[in-house]
């Protein structure tokens, strides 16, 4: 860490646009939600099965992702309305982020469990 970066300062201060920023892009369902639309607009109940969120959850992550400015919600006039999810082309640069954050946990993955099962056998014992 730099000199001019240290934890706490304004730069990351609570209220900051850049630690919203920060918390935004480090919600698991940002993530998930960015991958899955990497792939193309993408409708509300497929969303919903591929990342394995209740409608609840999901229909407040796609608000605050819209609001950001990271996705776009298109309402099409049909019976019955159909509406789609896309990434924006600010969105879009979050998919290297999350692209190597999926990397890191599917090979990180299998050494996070051996170290949970080292932990709880260890703190079964005290």
């Amino acid at each position: 860490m730099t000199a001019d970066r240290k934890p706490g300062s304004e730069l990351y201060g609570q209220g900051t646009s850049t630690r919203e920023a920060l918390e935004r892009l480090a919600n698991r369902w940002t993530v998930l939600i960015t991958y899955t639309l990497e792939g193309g607009p993408t409708r509300f109940n497929e969303l919903r099965k591929r990342v394995g969120v209740s409608a609840q959850v999901l229909s407040r992550v796609l608000r605050d992702l819209e609001r950001d400015g990271l996705i776009a919600r298109q309402v099409y006039a049909e019976v019955p309305v159909r509406v789609e999810y896309t990434l924006t082309e600010l969105g879009g640069t979050m998919c290297a982020i999350v692209h190597d954050i999926r990397t890191w946990a599917e090979q990180q993955a299998s050494a996070i469990t051996r170290a949970r099962a080292v932990y709880d056998e260890s703190s079964a014992r005290a």
